[in-house]
């Protein structure tokens, strides 16, 4: 054999090496991307460009094989030209042309199980959801939704009716325009106006949008968009709403402040680094968290800063309290500091043993805190948790309650109980005045979204994707909802809030639920 013939069949070996090498390499970074899961602080990012992009596959799987089934038909000798040409690439590159041929097999079966399954989903109440903006309706001007969960008793119920006494399915909201939405954010209902923000991902980028929705209409009355995804629960008062953006990794965040029957831009405020949290209202201020730039109370009417508490990395829900304003860290030192509500002049701290992540809650001279390790996503490497009541004025610990696990949800407090849920499964009810167990109940998979209370019921969402509705007295289950009637992948962080006598919702796969229907047969838009 020539030295030649010898040189380039050496060479062309060489270059299908480097060929497999490479295919191998990207293939390997390819699956460590989609599997990491980098921290995200308590707050997982639920939505990026590659969950936007698997949403579609199906579709791109479809097209490519009606192109496919085109050429053969129209195109025969076109074909036959690439196969032959598949076949000698394959037989020169037996490694790359094996790899290649089961990625595409794997990828045709997965496209062809998610569109059966996608066909076989049962018939799904929706809405109309074309993006409108319009006045219709009115906002109710005697009821706000001052914090998360709607007060400083944290309990996401405002108004005096009853919440709903069976799990029916009154409706259910998607936006059909958006490629892939997460509507983790919780819900804020004041009169029949819904306010939620949301994270939108696309194939090259991840935002948010803030939307109003008209709970009897079930119009969208507007969107505001953002540049930055949502997680934050808005706050609405004075017919504005407040909401913050982005999740932990993100920085040079705002805080927003809309015009609440328009949804326009009145101000924003900008922060160093993110606003996962939901300010709370009083007495014309905000206060609020933002991340690794501490917290601040902000004037409510022109968004310019009254003062700046520095040095720690919040993510929750302050709650002030007769002249004082409460708040813990969640990295670093792990404390509970009280502070003036005027001045942002330190009134106490108290070490704490775990991450301090639960919103607070007041009740007469008591303030009551979530801890534990983990994060909305995962449980710690030892799992952790607790309750803390302290005293409003001295910041001494007057009782505490383990749970198995960390205690991510706001503190609610009603007739004289506390309750919360725990990554542990349950949702407890504990004596407010001194931590004594009143009941527990399983729900059968972690618990971090905050329980919605009323004077009967405790409404709990596991994030397996069940609702259950519970006795305030003793916690026996009374009805369940399963959301993955509707799609399989459903995981809910959002914290429910119950109004007019329904209960609403959101989830991390595009949907927001309403339940408490009259009439199942009377489910509202079934296609």
């Amino acid at each position: 054999m020539k030295n030649s013939e010898l040189k380039r069949m050496s060479a062309e070996n060489r270059k299908s090496k480097v060929n497999t090498k490479l295919l191998l390499t990207t293939s390997l970074l390819f699956v460590f991307w989609v599997s990491a899961s980098p921290a995200h602080a308590v707050i997982p990012q639920l939505l990026g460009p590659l969950t936007a992009l698997l949403s579609i596959i199906p579709q791109i799987l479809a097209f490519v094989g009606v192109a496919l089934l085109t050429g053969l038909v129209f195109a025969r000798d076109t074909t036959k030209m690439l196969f032959y040409k598949f076949r000698d690439f394959a037989a020169a590159h037996k490694v790359t042309a094996s790899l290649l041929s089961l990625i595409i097999l794997v990828g045709l079966g997965w496209g062809t199980y998610q569109l059966i399954v996608l066909s076989r989903n049962p018939t799904v109440p929706t809405l109309e959801t074309n993006i409108q903006h319009t006045s219709t309706g009115n906002v109710s001007s005697n009821r706000t939704w001052s914090t998360f969960r709607g007060g400083k008793s944290r309990t996401g119920h405002v108004d005096s009716l009853p919440g709903p006494t069976h799990g029916t399915l009154a409706w259910v909201f998607r936006d059909e325009e958006a490629m892939a939405v997460d509507f983790s954010s919780s819900p804020a209902v004041v009169g029949n106006r819904l306010y939620i923000g949301s994270s939108h991902g696309s194939l090259f980028s991840v935002r948010g949008a803030t939307y109003c929705i008209d709970t009897e209409s079930r119009k969208v009355i507007w969107r505001h968009n953002s540049p930055t995804p949502i997680f934050s629960p808005p706050a609405v008062a004075g017919g504005r709403v407040y909401i913050g953006e982005g999740y932990h990794q993100d920085s040079n965040c705002h805080l927003r402040c809309l015009d609440a029957k328009t949804g326009e831009l009145i101000w924003s405020f900008k922060t160093a680094s993110h606003v996962e949290s939901t300010p709370f209202i009083s007495q014309g201020k905000l206060y609020f968290t933002a991340g690794a730039d501490g917290v601040y109370c902000i004037d409510a009417l022109e968004g310019q800063q009254i003062w700046h508490y520095e040095g720690i990395h919040a993510d929750m829900s302050p709650v002030a309290h007769n002249g004082t304003v409460y708040f813990g860290a969640g990295y670093g030192d792990y404390q509970i500091i009280a502070v003036d509500a005027e001045t942002g002049r330190e009134i106490w701290t108290r070490q704490m043993p775990y991450p301090v992540w639960g919103s607070p809650s007041v009740n007469e001279n008591l303030v009551f805190f979530g801890l534990g390790r983990g994060t909305f996503s995962d449980s710690g490497p030892i799992p952790a948790g607790k309750v803390v009541a302290l005293n409003t004025e001295t910041g001494n610990i007057v009782w505490e309650h383990e749970a198995e696990d960390a205690v991510l949800t706001a503190i609610a407090v009603q007739n004289g109980y506390v309750f919360f849920g725990s990554r542990d499964g349950y949702v407890y009810c504990l004596q407010a005045a001194d931590g004594q167990l009143n009941w527990q109940t399983d729900l059968g998979g972690p618990v971090v979204s905050s329980p919605a209370v009323t004077p009967e019921v405790v409404y709990g969402a596991a994030k397996n994707g069940y609702i259950y509705a519970l006795s305030a007295d003793t916690g026996e289950m009374q009805w369940e909802f399963d959301t993955r009637i509707v799609t399989r992948n459903i995981e809910l962080y959002s914290s429910p809030a119950v109004a007019n006598g329904l209960l609403y919702i959101g989830s991390s796969d595009r949907y927001i639920f309403c339940l408490g229907g009259d009439d199942p047969s009377k489910v509202i838009g079934n296609r």
